[in-house]
Formats: structure tokens, sequence, C-alpha cells
């Protein structure tokens, strides 16, 4: 898809946000292909990054961890019951004891993050000199 944006990206100095994941950053236990493909669209987020950020596009990825959707809430009940947790709650709460909120990101978190890279307001440079006192 990124490739057929191509000329019209560089016309307009447009920007790609690509959607990976932890497990673009580090692999997980029994998810082989899904952390294969993660890792894969980090490498493809760099190469794009690389090769037409100096025709103006800019290109960035996300990695977020569990984000709790219907899709995940499925995944949980099934992990919970395998790894004899009482509910979908006390399952979050498992995989994501090492993340810093210990909680698993809302949908809305992640849509504002790539509505903020896909926007002009991230790519606004600021000064790095203090202001006048």
């Amino acid at each position: 898809m990124a490739r057929e944006a191509l000329p019209a990206l560089i016309e307009a100095k447009g920007q790609v946000v690509v959607v990976s994941s932890l497990a673009g950053l580090f692999a997980g236990p029994s998810v082989a292909g899904y952390t294969v493909g993660k890792h894969a669209l980090i490498g493809l987020t760099r190469t794009l990054a690389r090769d037409y950020g100096r025709h103006g596009v800019r290109v960035n990825a996300i990695c977020p961890g569990w984000v709790q959707t219907p899709m995940a809430d499925e995944e949980m009940d099934e992990f919970a019951a395998h790894a004899g947790l009482g509910s979908r709650e006390e399952g979050y709460a498992t995989v994501t004891a090492d993340v810093p909120l210990r909680r698993p990101a809302r949908p809305a978190e992640i849509a504002s993050v790539v509505r903020f890279l896909g926007s002009g307001e991230s790519s606004r440079r600021r000064s790095r000199r203090p202001p006048p006192a």
C-alpha cells in the first residue's frame, strides 16, 4: 500500500503511520508468526523513513502492547481459562504486569497517537533555546 501511495506521499510531503506492536521489539513465547510480522513492520518503517524522508515523507511506527478490543477480550478469555485465572480482568492484569500503566491500552489512546503522527503538528520544529526572560 505504501509503495502505491509513494508518488502522492512525495508530492504532498505526506506521512505514513505503521502500527506494529511490542512484539516487533521483543519476542514473546509461542507467537513466532506474529512476532516475525511485527518485526517486519518495524523494518519497513525504517526503510521507508530512510529512503523517502529526504523527499519530505515522514514515516513512523507505533508499538502498542495489549489493546482492549473485542478480539483481544476473546483472546484474554482463552488465556485466563488456560492459565487458571478467574476472569478476563485477571488475564489482562497478568499480561500487563510489566507495562508501566499496568493495564491494556484503549483503542482511543492508539487512535490519538496515530492522529497526532499523521498531523502537521508532529512535524513542527521546536526551538532548543529557552524562551527569552
